[in-house]
């Protein structure tokens, strides 16, 4: 996790910094000692005018907000995929199993942006043409839990969703595999030899066996999850670091402000290594726990 954090941004500061600057790899690369002892271990970017603060402060203050995001999309994406996969690994080739299917092809190729741009202009509660629901998530609606618990709720419950939706998907299919072939088991025959009811086979016996390419299957997909979040907080304006950091500039998106600094470019980076790379650990670490035969 450590190389991980300190790989990723070193790189992108020798390439990014010798693009900028004009200068060869090499030079660059020589500075490398210097922005690491001085700059990475202290989270000193420098200062933000736009903020009025330092950079990394700015990057501790909207953290917050992007770890909700990430969390709050993994335990429904998971929560959502590993439901649905029950269902569709006890039940194969049913009529639900095949509205599950046709919903996970639904969910893997629909973008994020668009899901949500969609939920804001249709159903928000100060934007929606066809129906505005009243606890919807809003453009611009977040509030920070410590001033609202619920209105805090209501600010991230949509974007959790709309983040999910892909994760889900892929987590019902491969659940469904999953399950599927533990059911084929001999452990599985034994179980039922002794009279155990079907539910709490599938559930105590064949999940748990199928748990560890699900965890496996999340694990590789976080970076893809960060990347939805960098999109979904511009699109329901959430203050997460991403959002404020104008990553829209950095792709010639907005004229009105001046373009991202490489400075601004590290601390993203820094964070986004940090993220993935924290949540890949913890996913190996419960995979190993389920399964020993991942351990190393």
């Amino acid at each position: 996790m450590f190389v991980v954090v300190l790989v990723a941004p070193s790189l992108t500061y020798v390439l990014f910094g010798s693009l900028r600057e004009g200068v060869s790899v090499p030079d660059k690369a020589s500075q490398l000692p210097g922005y690491l002892s001085d700059t990475f271990l202290h989270l000193d970017f420098g200062y933000a005018p736009k903020f009025h603060k330092p950079r990394g402060q700015v990057l501790l203050d909207t953290m917050p907000v992007d770890i909700a995001l990430l969390i709050g999309s993994l335990v429904c994406g998971v929560a959502i995929g590993l439901a649905a996969g029950l269902v569709g690994g006890a039940r194969r080739r049913s009529a639900a199993d095949r509205a599950l299917a046709v919903g996970s092809a639904i969910g893997m190729s629909m973008p994020v942006y668009w899901f949500g741009a969609i939920v804001l202009v249709l159903f928000a509660p100060q934007s929606g043409y066809l129906f505005q629901i009243p606890f919807l998530s809003w453009y611009g609606g977040y509030v920070p839990f410590a001033d609202s618990p619920l209105r805090w709720l209501q600010s991230l419950w949509v974007p959790w969703l709309v983040l999910a939706a892909p994760l889900a998907a892929m987590v019902y299919r491969m659940t469904r595999a999953s399950l599927a072939e533990a059911l084929d088991e001999d452990f599985i025959r034994t179980a039922r030899a002794k009279g155990l009811r079907e539910r709490i086979v599938v559930r105590r016996h064949a999940l748990r066996a199928a748990l560890s390419p699900v965890i496996g299957l999340v694990s590789v997909n976080v970076a893809l999850l960060v990347t939805n979040v960098i999109v979904i907080e511009r699109a329901f304006n959430l203050p997460g670091f991403f959002r404020v950091a104008n990553i829209g500039q950095f792709n010639g998106l907005d004229d009105k402000e001046p373009p991202i600094s490489l400075a601004d470019v590290q601390a993203l980076i820094v964070e986004a290594s940090l993220l993935i790379a924290l949540t890949m650990f913890l996913a190996d670490v419960l995979r190993a726990k389920l399964d020993p035969r991942t351990r190393m």
